[in-house]
């Protein structure tokens, strides 16, 4: 095979972009044949991994903060992205450069070109952080699922410590109608003697112990107590394990962070033995697109529910200001729209269906053949030119819309000073396409 020269950022960027068609494959057979052609990176650093319906990013992004405060170098794998793929992979808090994707990339092309193996756009953006991680040689990788978690790529670890977010419906024709099926789905990540954090009195707990018990993994159950919601509604929590007391403020908006953080929380104390009053430790914590104001006229309330569950919790923490404005909704095809739009409409007097760029999104046709999505369509670059007329504004329904709604507004005066000064949205003023 003739040689490859090593990408350019674009040609990185547009190589990846070329599996972005790919089918979900769930199954572990492509992934293995691939990290064992990189000589299994995934078994060279110490990781966290993290399961769950909703809030994954969320401890993911805590935890990472915690670790990263006693000097430790983490690396971090989450999903999806909302401007550049980089954000999935990222280290000491931030993307992957684009010189380290580009070539780690490009590394990558060539072990597949010489193995002939086909992975998915996620297969082989989990076997690209496996890689940088090894060869960052990170402290510890806090590494989330993609979908489900048994037949999911990252079920290639094997990790130090196992996280169990909240489990509800979601992903109901892959994994399962019921919050029991998706519970032993999720709970497939769990490993023989690797402690499981889980929150204690849900109706996944019961499953998900069942599981650890067959493998033998330690439960250590989490019960959050949420001490007060300080302003801006971040909730200060604090939880007991083997008698010694952990406690924070969430830097992250929204009453629903406190089991969120009781988790990082929790994990933070297994890895490290640390107590106390942690909140200090968590300055650094930044979730785009996850109840981020943009602080711009009017003010843009950004938040990707993507389920019911989310959903509510996202409206259960809106604040009032928002109330008045209208909300903008679009979410994937096979997700459950309809339930989320009726969430929106009992809320908002103002709904606007939107679609964003990635195929599976639902399109203006499927909006109209339902009865039930009853406000009208606009198309995104056309709702970014009537911003001003609007008190406020919510984005939701998927992380790609906020995306793709970002893109739209860049090129605005107002919008560009506000996106210019935040991580990742920079990046979508680059040149290059991201």
């Amino acid at each position: 095979m003739a040689d490859q020269s090593a990408f350019l950022y674009p040609e990185a960027l547009a190589y990846l972009s070329s599996f972005e068609q790919s089918t979900i494959k769930l199954g572990l057979d492509r992934i293995r044949c691939l990290l064992k052609a990189l000589e299994e990176p995934q078994r060279k650093f110490n990781s966290v991994h993290i399961a769950g319906t909703n809030g994954k990013g969320s401890v993911a992004a805590m935890l990472d903060s915690l670790l990263a405060s006693e000097g430790r170098l983490v690396g971090r794998f989450c999903s999806p992205h909302l401007v550049t793929p980089r954000e999935r992979i990222l280290i000491d808090g931030r993307p992957v450069t684009r010189q380290w994707f580009s070539a780690a990339l490009s590394f990558l092309r060539d072990v597949l070109d010489e193995n002939n193996i086909k992975p998915s756009y996620f297969e082989l953006v989990t076997a690209l952080a496996f890689y940088v991680f090894r060869f960052m040689k990170v402290d510890t990788a806090i590494v989330e699922t993609g979908l489900g978690g048994r037949l999911d790529a990252t079920n290639t670890l094997v990790p130090d410590l196992t996280v169990l977010t909240s489990i509800s419906l979601d992903h109901t024709g892959m994994l399962g109608e019921s919050v029991s099926a998706i519970a032993l789905e999720k709970a497939g990540i769990i490993k023989p003697g690797v402690p499981v954090i889980v929150r204690e009195n849900t109706e996944a707990y019961p499953f998900i112990c069942n599981v650890a018990k067959k493998c033998s993994a330690p439960v250590v159950p989490v019960i959050p107590e949420l001490v007060k919601a300080g302003r801006e509604q971040a909730p200060f929590v604090r939880i007991f394990i083997g008698g010694k007391e952990i406690s924070a403020t969430s830097p992250l908006k929204g009453v629903f962070q406190s089991e969120n953080l009781a988790l990082a929380l929790a994990a933070f104390h297994l890895l490290t033995g640390e107590s106390g009053d942690l909140t200090r430790r968590l300055s650094t914590v930044h979730w785009p697109g996850r109840m981020e104001y943009l602080p711009s006229d009017p003010p843009i309330l950004l938040d990707g529910a993507h389920n019911p569950a989310a959903m509510e919790k996202m409206l259960e923490s809106l604040d009032g200001k928002f109330r008045d404005g209208p909300v903008l909704f679009g979410c994937m095809r096979d997700k459950q729209g309809e339930e989320m739009y009726r969430m929106l409409r009992d809320k908002f007097s103002t709904v606007f269906l939107t679609s964003g760029v990635y195929h599976r999104f639902m399109d203006r046709n499927m909006f109209e053949s339902s009865a039930c999505f009853d406000s009208p369509y606009i198309d995104l670059s056309e709702f970014a030119e009537q911003l001003n007329r609007y008190p406020s504004v919510v984005v939701t329904g998927s992380l790609h819309l906020i995306g793709d709604f970002l893109k739209c507004i860049a090129g605005k005066p107002q919008y560009r000073e506000v996106l210019l000064e935040m991580e990742p949205y920079c990046d979508i003023f680059d040149s290059d396409p991201a």
